[in-house]
């Protein structure tokens, strides 16, 4: 199976793993307990909703992620929750929704909490002094309505790398300006791109709104996730050095969106240098 996990945060493996990765057999000495606030309804596909913990951000192996065993409860107000963690560092810590008809991904991160300052998730230590820390975390619903829709076509010139893993296209409101942006203003992803086609026809469903920028991404053979590089981007069709923006009503489709890649003719961009 392409190894496209990296990519979208590795958070993609726990769909297939849930049931079966095992942090807590034997006893941890530290402890987060998360007070979680619902706002609105879920969706009508939600499978669940479940604890995260990353003790680096973004993760570099999926053993190195922490995931709570059952989905909270969603038909309440307020949840009380916690995990069972050894003590040491821990650079993130959000919850993940499960949909029951499609496969997950990192535009599906409900909340994460962020420094401001320093663009980086809030993070936390465990440790004999300090065996247990308190979070609070908030779901707003309105934040997982994907009620519009953009398609389109990527167009590839050229061979594709041999050492290709990923190609995606991605979907942001509002557009990323650093590493972490990219990773956590996420809108849509399809990661279906098959190697060496000429036109790969994508659907992303997306929220109703501004959609700020839409971008082809290219992750090599086993890179790890800083690696990924931006190898094209949708532009304004009526101005070509301006990357395109859609303003989308609800219930609306945006069609004919076509992106260009010339394998033979690219500079990639690199997340880590945008807003350098």
């Amino acid at each position: 199976m392409k190894r496209f996990f990296l990519f979208i945060f590795l958070f993609i493996l726990l769909i297939q793993f849930a049931c079966d990765l095992d942090h807590g057999l034997s006893p941890q000495p530290g402890k987060l307990q998360v007070e979680v606030t619902f706002k609105g309804d879920p969706p009508k596909d939600t499978q669940g909703v479940y604890l995260i913990v990353a003790p680096q951000f973004p993760p570099h192996a999926i053993n190195e992620l922490f995931q709570s065993p059952n989905s909270l409860p969603t038909n309440q107000d307020t949840v009380m929750t916690e995990i069972d963690l050894p003590y040491g560092e821990y650079e993130a810590c959000g919850l993940w929704w499960y949909s029951k008809d499609t496969r997950s991904n990192l535009a599906d991160i409900l909340d994460m909490p962020f420094d401001l300052m320093t663009g980086r998730p809030i993070g936390f230590t465990l440790s004999p002094e300090q065996p247990v820390v308190q979070r609070t975390l908030r779901v707003y619903w309105d934040y997982m309505l994907r009620d519009a829709t953009i398609k389109g076509t990527v167009h590839f010139t050229g061979n594709f790398p041999e050492n290709t893993d990923v190609v995606a296209i991605a979907a942001y409101m509002p557009r990323p300006r650093t590493t972490v942006h990219y990773l956590v203003y996420l809108k849509a992803i399809d990661i279906t791109v098959e190697t060496g086609v000429k036109e790969h026809h994508f659907t992303l469903p997306v929220p109703s709104g501004s959609i700020e920028y839409i971008a082809v991404f290219w992750l090599p053979e086993k890179s790890p996730l800083y690696e990924i590089q931006i190898i094209s981007e949708y532009m304004d069709p009526d101005d070509p050095e301006k990357p395109g923006r859609l303003l989308l009503d609800p219930e609306e489709t945006e069609e004919d969106i076509d992106i260009f890649v010339d394998w033979d003719h690219i500079d990639p961009i690199y997340p880590a240098e945008v807003g350098q």
